[in-house]
């Protein structure tokens, strides 16, 4: 963005643009050097763009198709080929329809026409083969934008049926959107709005359970990245995970209206105007923080919580934090990774996989028959270069939550200790430990950033 240039220099830069015809005249001195002075002060006073570059998503060929059905209420096109039946392709229709309509009246953008890329002059969506069920695929620059936006299409899998094809129809039409709001965006943030609105719409993150997978890993990252930072292999290749965030992040700042979400997306849209390579800051981690800055928060901090909130899912969510999170499937509970009977303590464990910048492992401790007055101390032996948060939740015998402590996080310090009195109607006591990393992720990029902890505990009674 250019500043407007000072009144000397908007002046001397016109006086050097004079045509070659308004010479001095005759004993009427020439100012020498006025150009080279006029272009040092533009450069002076113009701001530069310094920050990161992205290659724009490349644009990818449509999927063949032996037929096509054209919406009556909106520019919206079915694609399929002669394997999908009629009527299969008339429900992608009417999901899309409604899809359209639903996220319309939430305040989205639509995808933009495509210009008849696909023999049709509105957004379409192809029923084809693909291995992740449902996606958005770029076509291409809109070189008509005042903000870098791409057009796309949709391409969701042929096999879906039933529920699982209006997910997927939901997850597809998000990605597009966010192919249009930000191209420049990882492809691992489109794909967890589109699980996020595919939730907003159907109540599913996703057509492939995704959301299940990574509660059972929940050290995983939150965005997937690339190419997977960790030794296991990255387990949400959906975006569920990133849309259950996203899902959080709404709960918690804008009471569930999606309000929030949209406006991180506007947060992130600018215009490259030099250059092949794509702007990419702000991203959406640095949107994310600043809106979380300005409400007068600390993203860490919310993320701790999160932390527990994504404990009291799936089976557990009779005592959900976010009741708006419920009836999500009983395997979307997060698996503890370390469980202690009481008889076993004093106990050290293992050391965890690593755990992804934001991801979190679980320890659940049985208490049940503790001695009166007594008291669980927990240690966590986090590894050096990154923050952790450790937090303990005291239950009772319906899993409820009667108190939480946690330890204030300590710079370049994996040690942390928490003594958690144990009162009569406590039966166990979920601990949590996530780690907060030293800088915001990149999802462009593998995070370096991993770490492994271990925890130890211990009964004592006064």
């Amino acid at each position: 963005m250019l500043r407007p240039l000072p009144l000397l220099a908007l002046s001397l830069a016109l006086l050097a643009a004079r045509p070659t015809a308004a010479q001095p005249r005759e004993n009427e001195p020439a100012l020498e050097g006025i150009g080279d002075l006029a272009d040092a002060i533009v450069e002076l006073t113009t701001r530069k763009w310094e920050g990161a570059r992205t290659p724009a998503p490349p644009p990818s060929p449509r999927p063949a198709a032996d037929y096509r059905l054209d919406s009556e209420l909106a520019p919206l096109h079915v694609h399929a080929s002669a394997r999908v039946p009629v009527p299969v392709a008339e429900a992608a229709l009417a999901h899309l329809e409604e899809a359209a309509a639903f996220f319309d009246a939430e305040g989205w953008e639509a995808p933009l026409p495509d210009g008849s890329l696909g023999g049709s002059p509105g957004f379409d969506l192809y029923l084809t083969p693909t291995g992740a069920l449902a996606e958005a695929r770029s076509d291409g620059r809109e070189l008509s934008s005042l903000l870098d936006a791409h057009l796309a299409h949709a391409v969701v899998d042929e096999g879906l049926r039933g529920d699982e094809l209006r997910v997927a129809v939901g997850t597809a039409w998000g990605q597009a959107v966010g192919l249009r709001l930000d191209p420049a965006e990882a492809a691992g943030w489109r794909r967890a709005t589109g699980a996020y609105l595919a939730w907003r719409w159907t109540g599913r993150f996703g057509p492939a359970d995704g959301l299940e997978a990574i509660q059972r890993a929940p050290w995983q990252p939150w965005i997937a990245a690339p190419v997977e930072p960790l030794e296991e292999p990255v387990l949400d290749d959906g975006g569920e995970g990133g849309g259950l965030l996203l899902a959080m992040l709404s709960q918690r700042h804008d009471g569930g209206s999606g309000a929030f979400v949209r406006g991180l997306w506007q947060l992130t849209r600018q215009r490259t105007w030099d250059g092949i390579d794509l702007r990419a800051d702000p991203d959406l981690w640095q949107a994310l923080e600043h809106a979380v800055d300005q409400s007068g928060q600390q993203l860490e901090a919310q993320l701790e919580d999160f932390a527990v909130a994504r404990w009291f899912l799936g089976a557990r969510d009779g005592h959900a934090i976010f009741p708006a999170l419920r009836g999500l499937p009983d395997a979307a509970a997060p698996t503890p990774l370390y469980e202690v009977a009481l008889a076993d303590l004093p106990e050290h464990t293992a050391a965890s996989p690593e755990l992804a910048p934001y991801g979190t492992v679980y320890a659940l401790v049985d208490v049940r028959g503790h001695p009166a007055r007594s008291r669980l101390r927990a240690w966590l032996r986090g590894e050096y270069g990154v923050e952790w948060a450790f937090s303990a939740s005291r239950l009772d015998a319906s899993g409820a939550e009667l108190g939480r402590l946690s330890a204030p996080p300590r710079a370049d310090d994996g040690r942390s200790y928490l003594p958690v009195e144990l009162t009569p109607d406590t039966t166990h006591v979920m601990l949590a430990a996530t780690n907060l990393s030293h800088r915001l992720p990149d999802a462009d990029d593998p995070d370096p950033n991993a770490r492994a902890v271990r925890m130890i505990f211990d009964l004592v009674q006064d």
